[in-house]
């Protein structure tokens, strides 16, 4: 029986030291906002990482090692911005990092006054990396009143998050406390198709008829990257290279998907499963996630054994392997079994003005920012996208 090492949440071998580098927990001590650039964070991987580590509700997609590798990668991240809310001076080099909200800019002349959390085909969750004792009082910090020049007037939407997750609910609890009102929208897709136990049993029989097939996943840097590589050459082998959509056919999208892998494999964030047939791949998996879930990012199986559906057969295994890690498919159901994530959107908004003072003023900021270039939010070193630009 072949041993099976599975790539679990563990930190990396430096996380103890840079852990000691980093505040301790400050309940009472304010909470100061920041905005910069999502591709200007680089210098704050380690408060990054350790936040990632601690956060509420685990997000691969937002950590140092996906988030960066997209903003350096690929164009539809270059004008991502990111709110970062930060426990101590400025000036102490040990300050403690709470929470990281990754967002669109504002741009155009009559946009809505909401601000959107960041969303795209390439990110399965879009929950925001939020200290687990802090999450509450980062949000209300977020959604103050007097920071309407961040979130303005409708508040922070959040797109495809678990409905039923911990954020949610720590989210609900704080901000109705503080006056603030939160309206959840469940996303209207329909769930795919799960991997019935019966119908992988069956798969793998008629599969192992072929040959002797065997589960591989490699444990070293060295062996991650051999076996994207044969998942990349997989996929443009196969009919997502005949409709161009193969990874290897764009150079931005295989750079970044290079990095990221490489990234999370440092962090033990990214799991790689190869089915061999008499020593020969004919299906790949690329898994990344921490804790309990991981989502499949990439799967592909070879042309010329598709019909005995190899890829039900590894996704199977793999479950198998680690039957303490769920993998998730893109919209939220699992890969193997029952269960499903209840993915939305969660929209936050603070205490309306109801004063005419404070309507007046809210109609005179509503006004100066319909006259610049980026209303709302000026986060330095972006620029808005060109008119029609996705």
């Amino acid at each position: 029986m072949n041993r099976i090492m599975a790539l679990k949440g563990a930190s990396s071998p430096g996380a103890a030291r840079r852990a000691e580098e980093i505040a301790p927990h400050q309940p009472d001590a304010p909470i100061s906002i920041e905005i910069r650039p999502l591709s200007a964070c680089a210098d704050l991987t380690d408060a990054w990482s350790h936040l990632a580590g601690r956060a509420l509700e685990a997000n691969p997609f937002f950590e140092p090692g996906f988030a960066l590798a997209a903003a350096q990668h690929l164009v539809a991240f270059r004008n991502v911005g990111a709110i970062l809310a930060w426990q101590g001076p400025v000036t102490d080099h040990k300050r403690r990092l709470l929470g990281l909200i990754p967002v669109f800019p504002r741009q155009g002349l009559f946009v809505p006054d909401t601000l959107i959390g960041l969303s795209d085909r390439r990110i399965f969750s879009g929950a925001p990396l939020l200290d687990r004792q802090q999450a509450g009082a980062v949000m209300a910090a977020v959604l103050d009143p007097r920071r309407q020049g961040l979130v303005g007037g409708r508040g922070l939407i959040l797109r495809k998050v678990d409905l039923d997750g911990p954020l949610v609910s720590a989210l609900s609890d704080a901000t109705r406390s503080s006056g603030a009102s939160v309206n959840l929208r469940p996303a209207l897709s329909s769930p795919g198709a799960r991997l019935a136990q019966e119908e992988s049993e069956a798969a793998r029989a008629a599969l192992a008829q072929r040959g002797k097939i065997a589960l591989h996943e490699p444990r070293t840097q060295a062996g991650l990257r051999d076996a994207v590589e044969i998942i990349l050459a997989m996929e443009a082998s196969g009919p997502r290279a005949q409709a161009g959509a193969a990874t290897l056919q764009d150079t931005r999208e295989v750079g970044f998907f290079r990095a990221m892998t490489r990234s999370l494999g440092h962090v033990r964030q990214c799991r790689v499963g190869l089915l061999m047939l008499d020593d020969q791949p004919v299906a790949g998996a690329i898994v990344i996630g921490r804790g309990p879930r991981g989502w499949l990012y990439l799967a592909t199986e070879a042309d010329s054994h598709a019909p005995s559906r190899p890829l039900r057969v590894l996704l199977a295994m793999m479950q198998q392997a680690a039957p303490a890690r769920s993998i998730l498919l893109p919209d939220g159901t699992a890969a193997q079994g029952a269960g499903v994530v209840s993915l939305g959107d969660l929209h936050l908004s603070p205490e309306p003005a109801r004063r005419p003072r404070d309507l007046a003023a809210r109609a005179r900021e509503a006004l100066q920012r319909s006259l610049r270039r980026l209303p709302g939010v000026r986060i330095a070193g972006l620029k808005p996208p060109r008119a029609g630009a996705a």
